[in-house]
């Protein structure tokens, strides 16, 4: 299979693609780690995983979300091993498409997890998370320009210290 080429184009706006829509999408029926079978039961599995941290998050209840997080980007790397492109329309049946950013869920997981490592004293862990999600949101962007992608490169830019020359 060929690369593809880089998105090019005006981004996909904010209100098509964007966090809420994709747990719009995958709410319902719960999949468990032992039921996940095919690539959409591990994205359903990996987003459901993702909503139940950010709640925590939100809540700071950080050590059962870095948790969460992590399992989430487990069911992601999954998918990835066999399917590392976003997309902002994936088939998941026909005439079924879906929200597809694995890539883009891994970045803003690490984000996530970095906050906490950040707001733990633990700034070299954190930054390790903010640069592999800097690299998942670059190969989402790869596939699918998106404003939510744009949006978290710059928030991940912003966490890590310039390079010196």
């Amino acid at each position: 299979m060929g690369r593809t080429p880089p998105a090019s184009g005006p981004p996909i706006p904010l209100k098509e693609a964007n966090l809420e829509a994709v747990f719009e999408q995958n709410e319902g029926l719960e999949v468990t780690p032992q039921d996940a079978k095919e690539v959409r039961d591990f994205y359903r599995l990996g987003v459901q995983q993702k909503a139940q941290a950010e709640k925590l998050f939100q809540k700071k209840s950080y050590p059962e979300a870095l948790k969460l997080y992590r399992s989430s980007n487990e069911s992601f790397s999954t998918i990835l091993r066999y399917f590392d492109q976003d997309s902002a329309e994936y088939t998941l049946f026909e005439d079924t498409h879906i929200l597809f950013f694995p890539n883009l869920l891994v970045a803003d997981n690490e984000l996530k997890m970095g906050l906490i490592r950040q707001s733990r004293g633990q700034e070299g862990s954190a930054r390790r998370c903010w640069k592999r999600g800097l690299t998942s949101v670059q190969k989402s962007l790869r596939a699918e320009r998106t404003e939510w992608g744009l949006s978290l490169q710059e928030k991940l830019i912003s966490l890590l210290p310039a390079k010196s020359n």
